[in-house]
């Protein structure tokens, strides 16, 4: 199984003071990946959900997640900002993680028109949904026999506190409860 949460870990993970893109599916499922993220950030990193180019520069030791209600002006403002970004008088130490919907207008206006932002990303971007293909029979197999317990066994572990909550432990949790039995 490709992994979602890995994806999304890598992205966060790939450039501190830059920004990542989380593609999104639809607006709900945009809110449950908002949702993900922030329970995935690693600790200290303080994260907080705004609209806006300026809200998010304003906080540069915050992971800031960036979720638009215009994909392409918030596009084309990141990549218009893309100086002060990289600001020496106040670097950032956490990303910006920008939210956009796959093929809307902020997909269009990076591929054409923010082309500087666009080479920016290139590889701090996660499609989770695309990745989260789930062969649920197989996965179990596989996670039993690569973590040696069955998921209900090792999330008894993690939900009651008895696993740290590592970044590993993170994506073995959320392996365990894709293929868990209900």
């Amino acid at each position: 199984m490709r992994d979602p949460i890995q994806a999304l870990m890598t992205a966060m993970e790939r450039d501190l003071g830059g920004v990542a893109v989380v593609w999104c599916p639809d607006l709900g499922l945009r809110e449950w990946l908002v949702g993900e993220v922030e329970s995935l950030a690693p600790a200290g990193s303080d994260p907080a959900v705004v609209d806006g180019v300026e809200a998010a520069l304003a906080q540069p030791k915050r992971l800031m997640l960036l979720v638009p209600g215009n994909d392409r002006e918030v596009v084309l403002d990141l990549d218009a900002s893309r100086d002060r970004l990289r600001s020496e008088d106040a670097p950032r130490t956490q990303p910006i993680v920008l939210f956009l919907l796959r093929n809307g207008d902020g997909e269009k206006a990076l591929a054409t028109e923010a082309i500087s932002l666009a080479s920016w990303v290139s590889g701090s971007d996660a499609d989770p949904d695309a990745l989260a293909q789930v062969d649920a029979r197989a996965e179990r197999e596989a996670f039993e026999h690569e973590v040696g317990t069955t998921p209900e066994e090792w999330l008894a572990g993690w939900r009651s506190g008895a696993r740290p909550h590592t970044s590993e432990n993170f994506r073995t949790a959320y392996r365990a409860m894709l293929v868990e039995a209900p």
